[in-house]
């Protein structure tokens, strides 16, 4: 997996999911607050940063082609 630092584009509390950018990525990448690094419930807020492992996600989730672990808030 590769590591790349970036931003959330947006993230829904409700869903417990949204979406990384990177500038080292052709396009964006699921996330679902799992993968947050920390104790108990965790969010994000749009254009925090963040840094994180991306894989491919072939099969595909919510038109999202990568998705994230161990996300880390800057």
């Amino acid at each position: 997996m590769q590591i790349v630092e970036g931003v959330c584009v947006w993230w829904s509390d409700d869903e417990g999911w949204g979406a990384l950018r990177s500038t080292a990525l052709e396009s964006d990448v699921f996330a679902h607050f799992s993968v947050l690094d920390g104790p108990g419930f965790l969010s994000l807020q749009p254009g925090q940063t963040v840094r994180f492992e991306v894989e491919p996600y072939p099969s595909g989730q919510d038109g999202y082609f990568f998705r994230a672990h161990s996300v880390s808030r800057s």
